[in-house]
């Protein structure tokens, strides 16, 4: 709730900051990717080639009808450009989707479906934090 809050100013550790984020995800009642949501995202992924303009369309469109009200689980609050700073943090959007995404979205890891889409999702959170303007 404190925008002002000076994380540096705290001395907090990288990991701190990062642990405290998938503690804060994992407690949500509902995945910050809504279990709905990631169905149509991966039938979107499937059907074109990633990063492709037909799947950036398509999800963005879905977000976008989805999300309607400034409220929603993927408005836009405040946003840090960890990856705009990998040179520094060595976490490029790759690695940043790697560590989040199964926070993020939640999967059910008891079915086979989800053990065999899991490149997906992370694909999918990886595309989310390179595009972040123009799903956002």
């Amino acid at each position: 709730a404190d925008h002002g809050l000076d994380l540096a100013e705290k001395d907090f550790t990288v990991n701190t900051v990062a642990g405290a984020m998938k503690s804060f995800f994992s407690e949500l009642p509902e995945p910050l990717v809504p279990y709905t949501m990631q169905v149509e995202l991966v039938e979107a992924h499937s059907e074109y080639a990633p990063g492709g303009v037909p799947t950036l369309l398509r999800a963005h469109l879905f977000i976008n009808s989805y999300n309607t009200s400034s409220d929603g689980p993927l408005s836009p609050p405040s946003r840090r450009r960890v990856s705009h700073n990998h040179r520094v943090n060595l976490m490029t959007s790759e690695n940043l989707s790697i560590c989040f995404w199964p926070t993020l979205m939640r999967p059910d890891f008891s079915t086979m479906d989800a053990l065999t889409a899991t490149r997906t999702y992370q694909t999918i959170i990886e595309l989310f934090i390179q595009q972040c303007p123009f799903f956002f």
